[in-house]
């Protein structure tokens, strides 16, 4: 699967549909895993200031892909998505059939992207996001030097 446990970063853009720029977005996602599958919780930062947090469970299921349910602020979505091999594709809506939500994931040399579509409405989102996994820097109070493998010279 290309979704992986973890503490990811991600940074990317929002478009919404008649508006000629996008808005800046950046993700904080933990990613954990547990016998049922895998849960992520995320928080978005706008440009503006603008937070949100975002709930997504992915567990498999019995036809060899995943459900998903993703929650944020009030709104709940249901959906379903194949996540081992490429093209990873989802596709989320809610209860009401009103918002419909797609997304696919890929490989990028630091991790993974995501690009999606939310249409709501008569309105389009779009948006695209890089994914890295966040490295924890060890810090101490010594200084170790590291010498290469080969011969020593003199």
């Amino acid at each position: 699967m290309i979704v992986r446990p973890g503490h990811w970063l991600g940074r990317g853009s929002l478009l919404i549909e008649g508006f000629s720029l996008g808005r800046t977005v950046e993700c904080d996602a933990r990613v954990e895993k547990d016998e049922g599958g895998l849960t992520v919780s995320a928080e978005l930062k706008y440009q503006d200031g603008e937070r949100r947090t975002v709930g997504l469970r992915i567990a498999a299921n019995e036809v060899g892909t995943y459900a998903l349910r993703l929650q944020s602020g009030g709104e709940v979505f249901h959906g379903s998505a194949k996540l081992e091999s490429a093209p990873n594709l989802g596709m989320l809506w809610n209860d009401s059939e009103t918002v419909f939500l797609t997304f696919a994931l890929f490989p990028v040399p630091s991790g993974y992207g995501c690009r999606g579509f939310l249409r709501d409405g008569d309105t389009t989102y779009t948006w695209e996001l890089a994914f890295s996994l966040k490295q924890d820097v060890v810090k101490g109070d010594n200084v170790v030097t590291l010498r290469g493998r080969g011969p020593r010279r003199t």
